[in-house]
């Protein structure tokens, strides 16, 4: 308070007045003060509440009750923005609440990264309290995960040259054969080229521009050619892979659309990847992909020609003519089963799809019971447990299909699953037959997520391309292996590795490619 007017004067009552008024001056001060104080504060406190109900919001969207409201990529997608959603509101938090925010509780870094120390030390190792002389007691580690840019290298090979004077010749070590004889990339370049296409959706022209902003102006038809190169130098692989692939008693397959282009017409036409798996526990985990015009029953055919034994499929007719053999056996999926009488469940709540889903839900805590036990064992277990529900499941419904209405929504998914009750019976009698064909549905999900940045194949040459890469990588990966690694060891090896021996480069042929 500035109390200089009242030494302008030793009058005291003019000095009493004028201290009056300053003392009434400060009190208003005060109290606007004190109520802007009490807004701000009331500001604040709304904020964290509408903050942290926010906060809540999304740990219950990602930790609680999972809604089937969004599938795949979707969901995916969602969940990303609800994980970065968390992450803002709570450092909002930290900084209206100091001290408010937990540490986060964080897996350690993977051994097997490189690590790069930076070594922090005092200037003089004296203490600032007394100066007395410090006593090393050990070193405090705190390590954080950091990223290198990609860089490009050029390899270059030296040779010296030797002439002989006698014989008037020029001598040099021999260069090692190469995948493109006489071209600049390495297999390190092709593999990234590969990888980045197959694996990580990213059609050439994204691919090129990345390569732009990192110092390399490789033209779009340059890639095309290296993708081309190493499509037809791993076909031979991929033919194993096919001939492994028919040596297993059982498979599983399934098909998805993929649009091919025709160059000729300058339009597309809808074609389909068909995609066939070994069952788990096989003796070898193969993933196989071939792409066709067509969903015609003549392209399995076509692939599974001499083959025999127990064929997993959803229930299309194309592949009926492969069980009309007589040599191939067909097995159902009641992951589709479930899905119809779901669907009917969450349309209008039907008691009768809900007692289905219950009896269908207790065929699969047994699957989950004796998954890791050898298939005869399995095979036991599903006769003395799972057979006498799936009786019971198979008199209700033949109750129930004669008190619905033909064409409501709930008799369709009782004679979709009657129809197919022979084939949905075939997991009970053989222990290596999974109960449904969800291995497959996960096998062509990639694909499915990669056609949404490819758009189209370029021809059907291109799609069949394609189709052999991503069996090698697929394959690769479901044998627990880094496919850039396997990829970059095998384009490596290629250029003089005996044809004799090229089943030694095969994902499961070994375990070098860790």
């Amino acid at each position: 308070m500035n109390i200089d007017p009242l030494f302008t004067t030793e009058d005291p009552d003019e000095l009493r007045s004028r201290a009056l008024v300053l003392l009434a001056m400060h009190g208003t001060t005060w109290e606007q003060r004190h109520r802007e104080q009490e807004r701000h504060i009331q500001e604040q406190e709304r904020r964290i509440l509408t903050l942290e109900e926010a906060l809540k919001t999304g740990r219950r969207w990602c930790f609680g009750k999972k809604s089937e409201a969004f599938q795949g990529e979707r969901r995916q997608l969602v969940e990303e923005d609800v994980s970065a959603d968390g992450a803002d509101i709570e450092q909002q938090l930290a900084m209206l609440l100091p001290g408010a925010k937990d540490s986060p509780k964080r897996q350690p870094l993977p051994a097997d990264l490189p690590r790069e120390d930076i070594r922090l030390d005092l200037d003089t190792p004296v203490c600032p309290d007394c100066s007395h002389a410090l006593r090393f007691l050990r070193d405090e580690i705190s390590e954080r995960l950091e990223y290198v840019p990609a860089h490009f290298i050029v390899h270059r090979t030296v040779r010296p040259q030797y002439s002989c004077p006698c014989c008037d010749t020029v001598h040099a070590a021999l260069l090692p054969a190469q995948l493109i004889e006489k071209g600049q990339p390495g297999a390190g370049l092709l593999a990234q080229v590969v990888i980045a296409k197959a694996c990580d959706h990213l059609p050439l022209y994204r691919q090129q521009k990345i390569y732009q902003r990192l110092g390399a102006d490789i033209p779009r038809s340059t890639l095309g050619d290296w993708f081309g190169t190493v499509g037809a130098m791993l076909k031979p692989l991929a033919d194993a892979l096919q001939r492994d692939l028919l040596l297993q008693p059982v498979l599983q397959a399934d098909e998805t659309p993929l649009l091919l282009l025709n160059p000729d017409q300058g339009k597309s036409q809808k074609g389909y990847l068909w995609a066939y798996v070994s069952a788990a526990g096989a003796a070898r985990n193969i993933r196989l992909y071939d792409c066709q015009p067509g969903r015609g029953g003549q392209y399995a055919q076509a692939i599974l020609s001499g083959w025999a034994g127990t064929l997993v499929v959803d229930g299309y007719g194309g592949y009926r003519a492969l069980f009309d053999r007589g040599d191939v056996q067909e097995a159902g999926c009641w992951a589709h089963v479930r899905r119809k009488f779901f669907d009917q469940y969450k349309a209008n709540g039907s008691p009768v799809a809900e007692v289905a889903l219950s009896a269908i839900r207790e065929l699969y805590k047994l699957e989950r019971l004796i998954r890791k036990r050898a298939p005869e064992q399995r095979r036991r277990w599903r006769q003395r447990y799972a057979r006498p529900k799936v009786e019971v499941l198979q008199q209700w419904l033949l109750l129930k299909q004669q008190k619905t209405a033909p064409n409501s929504g709930i008799r369709r998914a009782i004679d979709y699953t009657l129809k197919r009750w022979a084939s949905l019976l075939m997991y009970l009698g053989d222990g290596r037959v999974p109960i449904d064909n969800n291995r497959t549905e996960n096998a062509i999900r990639p694909v499915a997520v990669g056609r949404k940045n490819w758009l189209f194949a370029g021809s059907l040459r291109a799609g069949q391309r394609m189709a052999a890469i991503l069996s090698l990588l697929e394959t690769a990966k479901a044998n627990g292996l880094e496919p850039g690694v396997w990829l970059r060891d095998v384009l490596t090896r290629l250029p003089s590795w005996p044809n004799s021996q090229l089943d030694e480069l095969l994902p499961y042929a070994g375990n070098r490619f860790g």
